[in-house]
């Protein structure tokens, strides 16, 4: 056969000049049969026609689509032969996937031939051939039917390397009498893994409640495959760009040398950092080779997977991991889930030392110790961006545990007394690997500690001191004060001032570039602003925490009573958050944005709600656009889909009670109206009485609790109000013989039992729940306006 025209790969000469393409050649002068080397040949099209997938007519210097289009035309050489770099990596990965797959489905298949032998033994059939002397087809009919039968027989895995009690009795007729049918389609790998995992992972738990480590789950867990390299590199660039910036507990050049270097190390801590990676920045993440149903078993599986190692490792990459979990998860809600991994993380911070700068470390031991004190001990880092990565990773613990805290009204878990670490430095000094001092986060009596370095400050830094200020306003505001104690609101009011003016001393102290926002959105509308925006919205909701308790409390007495002035100072930072959400929605930066901007939006427009019950208005216009822009987050973060459905619904029953208002005031109708959608100010009275008769402890341990079944929209009342209901008295142990009533507007409350000696003292007093008020009441705090 002429082979003299077949194109064999030739390579580099002896220069270092590229190879090209060999030809035989049969031309006149080469009939000795030698090879000439040849230059890479140009491209049989051009660039633009190539992706066009049209004919080019390869005419130069431009062909002649490109000329009539006035397009540039580029012809490139084509691409040397071979394979990509770190191709053989991947496939060498994907070979050991298989094969522990193969060995985990082998093993199912062994132990569901004894149990099915078991049942058949009583037949007396001959003994059939043990698995590893089945066929290959035989093997192959039992792996595809493999899913259908494992609804139908108990799955236990049993180790390869111990033998198969009863392997030798086992009749030899009842594995060829088992009616396989060929596979009527190709068998997908992946499938049966992610559908084995994800049952498996639901179903098998222990006695105790705990979720079972056997060694089948752990497997078919840990094979969970990840994208492509180049999907995965394109998802961790998306990670740096959309999370990263207000998250900056990773550096990039460091994270990307250590996932994809020529260094990689490929270890479990970095497959598991990826898969935490991959999960949170999905949403960002559009493009179609990642099918619904992938994504979907992803979610539902990466989670376990990235838990697990958590729970048996204890270490720097765990928190790591953990923490961008975390963002995920307070992505989607501020609920159960998010508290529980918080508590986790905050437990392993404590429990490592993260929260204390300290000059002493043990280095690594020459022996094994027998004691626990060895796991907790860290090693030493080795280089700057390791130990600020270690500081970083406190403060981002510290700033989800204010947030998440300062939602649901509890109590902090990370107990900033015990912090002695200083401020996290610029980001841009975090990626040179430079050595730099910035501020102590200490005590005020702690004054040995005289550093401090604003100028290696950045929005992280300030980001954390905003919420030092926060987290004083929430302990202050779950302190119970005795509104009818002239002594007390003294002291409160005085609390109050400090808490102000240190708000406005941060808010002066901060550089020009805070400043600029709005500018800046405009003229640079990236991730190197986001952070900023973001806390931007940290001080509304600083300023909102503290100055709605005085300018819409719920319990007033002749000596406690609203604030005028406070209520300027809430619909100021609203509509100053206003201001730079209009200019985030257009210039498109939502998707730079995470959850705690959507939890700002949604304390805004709550107390716009507020606002109106309390003057009995009109709700303020911008609630619409607060929900219009929750909306559009909602595409990204769940959570801020979930706050617009709670005030649409709060809304909708609004409108529906103004219309009702109009129909009874209306001359045509004669009969009174029924009851129905409430006002707002009967919404926020229905909350406040729901939080004071949820919060009644039992005076008996023999009386169970009584139900109390929500009404509609009950629970979202107090999702709303809940937030605003200050102050909230004390409430005692209610006897058996009290009754829950629903108080008037300037009546005292009969919320328990009128002997109970506290609401006495609160009757004679004249305190009162009061919803609706009076802007034009003197008021009782007069301090000079903030800075600008």
């Amino acid at each position: 056969m002429d082979t003299s025209n077949d194109r064999q790969p030739s390579y580099a000469s002896e220069d270092g000049s590229a190879g090209g393409y060999q030809e035989d050649s049969g031309q006149e002068g080469h009939e000795d049969g030698s090879r000439k080397r040849k230059r890479l040949p140009i491209a049989a099209s051009c660039e633009l026609c190539r992706t066009r997938k049209v004919k080019c007519d390869r005419a130069e210097p431009s062909c002649g689509w490109c000329t009539r289009n006035g397009r540039v035309c580029i012809y490139r050489e084509r691409q040397r032969p071979g394979f990509r770099a770190g191709y053989g990596r991947e496939l060498e990965q994907k070979i050991n996937r298989l094969e522990a797959m193969l060995q985990l489905m082998g093993r199912r298949l062994e132990s569901h031939i004894v149990e099915h032998e078991a049942e058949l033994g009583s037949r007396g059939s001959a003994p059939a051939p043990p698995p590893s002397q089945l066929s290959a087809g035989q093997l192959q009919q039992g792996f595809s039917h493999e899913s259908e039968l494992r609804h139908s027989v108990s799955r236990t895995d049993v180790s390869p390397q111990e033998p198969v009690a009863g392997m030798e009795s086992r009749p030899s007729a009842g594995y060829e009498r088992m009616s396989y049918s060929r596979p009527s389609g190709p068998i997908s790998v992946q499938s049966l893994v992610n559908a084995n995992a994800l049952e498996r992972s639901n179903n098998q738990t222990t006695s105790s409640g705990t979720i079972g480590l056997g060694t089948g789950v752990y497997e078919a867990v840990s094979e969970l495959d990840l994208p492509s390299q180049d999907t995965l590199y394109t998802i961790v660039d998306l990670y740096f760009k959309h999370v990263n910036p207000w998250c900056p507990i990773l550096d990039r050049k460091a994270t990307l040398n250590r996932l994809f270097g020529p260094a990689a190390s490929n270890n479990e801590s970095d497959r598991l950092l990826l898969h935490a990676i991959v999960r949170t920045t999905l949403r960002f993440y559009k493009d179609p080779s990642l099918t619904p149903k992938w994504r979907q078993q992803y979610l539902a599986i990466s989670r376990q997977k990235i838990m697990l190692y958590a729970f048996e490792n204890m270490s720097i990459d765990a928190l790591q991991t953990l923490m961008i979990l975390a963002l995920d998860v307070l992505g989607i809600s501020y609920g159960p889930q998010s508290w529980n991994l918080l508590s986790m993380i905050v437990r392993n911070v404590i429990q490592l030392g993260l929260g204390t700068e300290r000059r002493v470390v043990f280095g690594q031991p020459s022996y094994q110790s027998p004691g626990t004190l060895q796991e907790f001990n860290l090693p030493p880092p080795t280089s700057w961006i390791e130990n600020e990565g270690r500081r970083r990773l406190f403060w981002m613990t510290y700033i989800l545990d204010r947030y998440a805290c300062v939602d649901s009204g509890s109590e902090f878990t990370l107990d900033e007394q015990r912090t002695d670490r200083p401020l996290p430095c610029r980001y841009d000094l975090f990626s040179k690997n430079q050595s730099v001092e910035t501020r102590w986060f200490i005590a005020p009596e702690r004054s040995e500690m005289t550093v401090n370095r604003s100028e290696n400050l950045g929005s992280f830094s300030y980001h954390c001191e905003v919420l030092r200020i926060l987290s004083r306003i929430h302990k202050f505001l779950r302190k119970p004060i005795d509104v009818s104690s002239l002594a007390d609101v003294e002291n409160w009011q005085s609390t109050y001032r400090e808490l102000d003016r240190e708000l406005d001393r941060w808010l002066y102290n901060l550089p020009d570039d805070y400043s600029r926002i709005s500018q800046l959105c405009h003229s640079s509308p990236t991730s190197r602003i986001s952070n900023w925006i973001m806390l931007h919205a940290a001080f509304v909701i600083s300023v909102l925490r503290l100055h709605t308790c005085a300018a819409y409390p719920t319990v007033r007495s002749h000596i406690f009573a609203p604030s005028f002035i406070a209520t300027q100072r809430c619909i100021a930072a609203v509509e100053s958050l206003r201001e730079i959400v209009q200019d985030v929605v257009n210039t498109g930066m939502l998707d730079l944005l995470g959850p705690h901007f959507a939890f700002a939006l949604w304390v805004s427009a709550r107390v716009l709600l507020v606002d109106a019950s309390a003057a009995n208005m009109d709700v303020n216009t911008n609630v619409w656009f607060f929900i219009s822009t929750l909306e559009k987050m909602g595409q990204f973060w769940e959570v801020a889909t979930r706050y617009a459905n709670i005030l649409e619904r709060i809304l909708q029953e609004y409108q529906e009670a103004k219309r009702a208002a109009v129909v009874a005031h209306s001359p045509a109708t004669s009969h009174s109206p029924s009851l129905g959608p409430k006002s707002l100010a009967d919404m926020r009275r229905n909350a406040y009485d729901l939080r004071i008769l949820l919060s009644q402890r039992s005076s008996s341990t023999l009386q169970p609790p009584s139900i109390k079944t929500p009404a509609p929209n009950e629970l979202e009342y107090l999702e709303v109000f809940d937030f605003f209901n200050y102050p909230r008295p004390s409430i005692p142990a209610a006897n058996h013989s009290s009754s829950f009533t629903t108080p008037s507007t300037s009546a005292v409350p009969e919320l328990v039992n009128n002997g109970t000696e506290s609401w006495a003292r609160l009757k004679t007093r004249s305190v009162y729940t009061n919803f609706t008020y009076s802007r034009s009441d003197p008021d009782w705090l007069a301090f000079q306006p903030p800075h600008d």
